[in-house]
């Protein structure tokens, strides 16, 4: 009767042990099937984003008429991602005072720099009116997360209309506490052009129109001042954005998971979209990780039941009376 107890629970706890496995398994291949749903998705927006190689301008246009204006000849970007900023320029900021750009290098919180001027006819009041809504969108703060710096690229700008050009943005952004992070800087022509030569920045004074031609560009750097990211054109993305100051700050701000995210590599920047994107190989990696761990929670249950069937089988039959041999006359 005993026997059949024991055999009975032996039964149930490989059963259920079983089961569990079953169900783990199951889990396991969702997991799995969705990890490979991601990476495809991933490489096929990669490959939809690839662009095609530029042909000869001079066939595609012969008649010159996607033929960029002289007023937009020489300026441009040029890609300095990786090297630092010597911070050695001085500037006036919106009190008047001297200040040396190294000064926002604080080793803490990372800079969103941009070159603008106060009296520029449409394309810098929209390019700072745009990223002000954009941040407004970001959980990350203007002076508690993020340092935020224009240069004026006029020279001849007063530190009174820098200073209302300021309060008008702030007064857009509307967060409490955020004007420690604002700075709004004017300066000596040496040290505009030192400054965006540094950053890989190139613009000009069109003399006929009286205007400065610039591209409209941000660019985040480093707590220690590196060039980490170029935020192109007029267009931006609040997701995107906070992603770029997560990167920037070398994932120093934000929740732990922000932080984890940047130590993975989880996302990686694709200059053709100016978005980020997931990394297909860090997919690959958490995935192995997580079907690792799985399969150590599957056999977990069926090595405890058995081991506990079998100490049980030996206690029994340990416990069993001898049988007695007769002795042979």
């Amino acid at each position: 009767m005993k026997s059949a107890t024991k055999t009975r629970t032996s039964l149930q706890e490989r059963s259920i042990a079983f089961f569990w496995f079953l169900a783990c398994a199951i889990a396991l291949m969702l997991v799995s099937a969705s990890m490979a749903k991601a990476e495809t998705a991933t490489e096929q927006g990669s490959s939809e984003t690839q662009t095609v190689a530029p042909q000869d301008s001079a066939s595609n246009d012969p008649y010159g008429i996607n033929k960029k204006p002289k007023v937009s000849e020489g300026i441009g970007v040029d890609d300095h991602i990786g090297q630092f900023v010597s911070g050695d320029q001085s500037f006036n900021d919106h009190n008047n005072n001297r200040v040396r750009f190294g000064h926002f290098f604080d080793g803490d919180q990372p800079v969103m720099l941009s070159f603008n001027y106060s009296n520029c006819p449409k394309l810098c009041s929209v390019q700072l009116q745009n990223m002000t809504s954009c941040l407004r969108e970001v959980d990350f703060e203007i002076g508690k997360d993020f340092q935020l710096v224009s240069v004026s690229i006029d020279p001849n700008e007063q530190t009174s209309r820098s200073r209302d050009t300021r309060e008008k943005f702030m007064g857009q952004y509307n967060r409490p506490d955020s004007e420690s992070g604002w700075h709004f800087l004017t300066g000596d022509r040496d040290d505009i052009v030192s400054l965006a030569d540094e950053c890989g920045f190139r613009y000009k004074y069109v003399r006929e129109q009286k205007l400065f031609s610039h591209p409209p560009v941000f660019i985040l750097l480093s707590p220690k001042g590196k060039i980490v990211r170029y935020i192109h054109g007029l267009n931006y993305d609040p997701v995107t954005m906070r992603r770029a100051l997560i990167e920037s700050a070398e994932g120093k701000i934000g929740s732990p998971i922000n932080q984890l995210a940047y130590g993975l590599g989880c996302f990686v920047f694709d200059e053709t979209t100016g978005k980020y994107t997931m990394q297909a190989m860090t997919i690959m990696r958490i995935g192995g990780g997580l079907t690792a761990g799985l399969l150590v929670l599957c056999l977990a249950p069926y090595w405890f039941f058995s081991s506990r069937s079998k100490s049980k089988a030996g206690a029994a039959d340990s416990s069993k009376e001898p049988v007695a041999v007769p002795q042979q006359l």
